[in-house]
């Protein structure tokens, strides 16, 4: 039936052309997700800092394309660098984007700023302006002091940094109240200094690098975070980075990533 063939042959060209509009959508949409990654990868320091008597390392794995984690150094002195690291709720590309404004308030006032909670409490004020989407950032800044090894930091919300000694023993730091930023007008902040003595190690991180699930469901979490710590604090702070992100993938298996992994570690030597 001639009809009924045109119909078909129809049908096939309407799904055609549906298919392609797929497929040029989908294009757009990954030439997209390139640009916020290649964005999200020039917020990022290049080169991590030089500071004598200390060692840097860093590593982010997010777990989209484009994620919400985040760190930085900041040079204010030749004594003094500011290092943050924090995350943003959500994930994507929205995440990213309030991650980019995060890290440009805080390179604008951390050198202006006579302490980290103040420079925090100012970086707040400026996201709460902005925040129209209800999003909030948990972040740790500190500035180190290479002639005393001090890190006096501000924390909004996020975990408390873990410090181990020369012997991989772990140090307790101090906890008080933090609260979350960009949700708030004045956000409680945990305001602690922690001495980082020759041969110790600080390690900043994000709830990624303990919120991991093997292939049975089972949560990795803070206790094995920490032993990992310690048992890799020997290698430089780079290595220590890199061998514990592979530690985690190793465990997660075939289980897809549940959050972005971002991880500092601050070496005394």
């Amino acid at each position: 039936d001639p009809i009924e063939k045109n119909e078909e042959l129809a049908q096939a060209y309407q799904e055609l052309q549906a298919a392609q509009a797929q497929l040029v959508q989908k294009e757009k949409l990954e030439h997209e997700l390139e640009l916020a990654r290649n964005i999200q990868r020039s917020i990022l320091p290049d080169n991590l800092a030089l500071m004598e008597g200390f060692d840097f390392g860093a590593r982010m794995l997010p777990a989209r394309a484009v994620g919400g984690d985040f760190y930085d150094f900041i040079q204010l002195s030749d004594d003094l660098i500011g290092i943050s690291i924090g995350d943003v709720s959500d994930k994507g590309v929205h995440a990213a984007m309030f991650m980019a404004l995060y890290c440009s308030f805080l390179r604008a006032e951390a050198p202006y700023s006579p302490t980290p909670e103040d420079a925090l409490t100012r970086v707040n004020r400026h996201l709460s302006a902005v925040n129209d989407a209800g999003m909030f950032v948990t972040s740790v800044y500190g500035v180190l002091n290479h002639r005393t090894g001090e890190f006096t930091y501000a924390r909004a919300g996020h975990h408390t940094p873990a410090l181990v000694d020369a012997k991989g023993d772990e140090i307790p730091v101090i906890k008080g109240a933090g609260q979350l930023m960009g949700l708030f007008d004045e956000p409680i902040l945990d305001v602690q200094t922690v001495v980082i003595a020759p041969g110790s190690t600080l390690m900043l991180y994000t709830d990624g690098m303990c919120d991991v699930f093997n292939e049975q469901e089972e949560l990795f979490g803070e206790e094995k975070f920490r032993k990992m710590l310690s048992r890799h604090r020997s290698g430089s702070a780079q290595e220590l980075c890199d061998s514990m992100v592979s530690d985690l993938q190793e465990y997660q298996g075939g289980h897809d990533q549940f959050d972005d992994m971002t991880v500092v570690a601050i070496k005394a030597l």
